[in-house]
């Protein structure tokens, strides 16, 4: 017999992919190069290869001439018992629709689909063709490729670490008393944020500011006496307890914190809230005048806040301002899972491009930058790019919200979630956007799609 009986059998249409718990193959047989003559007899066998040499057989099909059609139905085939037996009519046109299933099983991804062809119908080994391998990718999503953002380098800048104390003054008075009601606490958070920097022999400290903030009740001029004064006791404090020159500190007052009266307010569902929020913010009212227009008109209101929100009000915010030494960024990396606040997000970028786009030490770099720069668009957009790797799609998405828009790899990374959200209209429009501006990954994912939506 000629080679056309040797070669891998003319299908259209193949489709091959688990459903529950089976593995569904279908597929349409082309008989038009099939020529069978006097007794010819031809099958075809598809049957799964594992890569550990594990099989699989689908249900045969067996192409007949005219005379073992009529010999097959009077005697069968003990060689195919279960066959899908065809008479070859020779017409140019005549093709086979074909659906066969075998029990599922994990080994089969990544094997290799054959439709083995006996050219005699016989089950003779020397007789039989592997024909040419098909490589089996049930889940071609894992292969998905990312466009991570290289971050861009620049000299490290000055960091902070910030914070807020609620201090307890005796009634009217400045002095600061450390053991005095809930004073001890709050001095534990401020000594905490300057020790973070203070003990690493790799920053140095440049500045520590100090503003103090008093709530809106008593008069102007009183308030102003005591914001002042005790944001001036909070740093002779500070400056006594690690003996700081006195140079490092910058020291503002703020009289009464109608800011943050309105912030409470607006967070809140509060009684009259409305009507005091247009006092509050009453720019033509001195502030002594609103704070007594609010009492008088809303007493019940006004106590509430006096009591609830206003010791809230009398704040010391302070911020540590600190530079980290010139490192190299092995060095650097050192301090990545020990001291990571301790690293600006430029440092952080260098740190990434130590290693590989996409490998694990740069997703983790870009794990921890995210969290230590929540805003940032660069690592909002890696890290989405990170989640999407781990399937994490809530987190991606988050995470997207945060990149900045428009720009081909985050076009590019909604297209990877679109895809693995199942919503491939959409992954094929930003995917073809991303291609269209250059992203060479978006290519990748355009034919894994296509795979997807067969």
């Amino acid at each position: 017999m000629g080679c056309t009986l040797c070669a891998q059998p003319q299908t259209a249409q193949t489709r091959i992919k688990p459903m529950g718990d089976r593995l569904v193959l279908r597929t349409v047989f082309l008989l038009g190069q099939q020529a069978l003559h006097g007794n010819g007899q031809l099958v075809f066998t598809p049957v799964i290869e594992g890569q550990e040499g594990q099989t699989a057989v689908f249900r045969s099909v067996m192409f007949n001439s005219r005379r073992q059609h009529i010999y097959y139905l009077r005697n069968g085939n003990p060689n195919y018992p279960d066959a899908i037996e065809v008479e070859r009519t020779g017409q140019p046109g005549q093709q086979l629709s074909y659906e066969a299933a075998v029990p599922y099983e994990d080994w089969m991804d990544g094997a290799t689909l054959h439709f083995v062809t006996d050219s005699c119908g016989c089950g003779n080994v020397a007789a039989r063709y592997p024909g040419q391998p098909i490589a089996l990718d049930f889940h071609p999503e894992r292969n998905i490729r990312l466009a991570f953002l290289p971050p861009v380098v620049t000299d490290d800048p000055v960091l902070s670490l910030s914070g807020k104390a609620y201090l307890d003054y005796p009634v009217n008075r400045t002095e600061l008393h450390p053991d005095y009601r809930n004073n001890p606490t709050e001095l534990r958070k401020i000594r905490a944020t300057i020790d973070t920097v203070r003990q690493s022999d790799k920053v140095q400290i440049t500045g520590i500011d100090i503003h103090g903030y008093a709530s809106p009740e008593g008069s102007w001029a009183n308030n102003e006496r005591l914001s002042k004064g005790r944001a001036q006791t909070l740093k002779e404090y500070v400056r006594q307890l690690y003996d700081f020159d006195d140079n490092l500190f910058t020291v503002n007052y703020t009289p009464e914190d109608w800011a943050g009266l309105e912030e409470q307010l607006m967070a809140s569902d509060f009684d009259h809230r409305d009507e005091i929020l247009l006092i509050v913010r009453n720019a033509s009212l001195a502030p002594d005048a609103r704070n007594d227009q609010i009492k008088a008109k809303f007493p019940a209101s006004y106590k509430y806040m006096l009591d609830h929100w206003y010791p809230a009000l009398r704040h010391s915010d302070y911020a540590v301002h600190y530079k980290v030494r010139s490192l190299t960024d092995q060095e650097a990396a050192a301090l990545l899972h020990t001291q990571p606040q301790l690293l600006s997000l430029n440092k952080l970028f260098r740190i990434a491009n130590l290693y590989e786009v996409g490998s694990e030490p740069y997703n983790e770099v870009f794990d921890i930058a995210v969290r230590m720069y929540p805003t940032d668009p660069v690592a909002n957009l890696n890290a989405a790019n990170v989640a999407l790797k781990q399937h994490r799609l809530e987190a991606a998405a988050q995470y997207l919200q945060k990149a900045t828009p428009g720009l081909p790899q985050t076009v590019h990374a909604q297209g990877v979630l679109a895809l693995l959200q199942g919503r491939y209209a959409e992954a094929r429009t930003l995917l073809q956007q991303a291609h269209s501006a250059g992203i060479a990954e978006a290519a990748t994912n355009l034919e894994i799609l296509q795979k997807l939506e067969q």
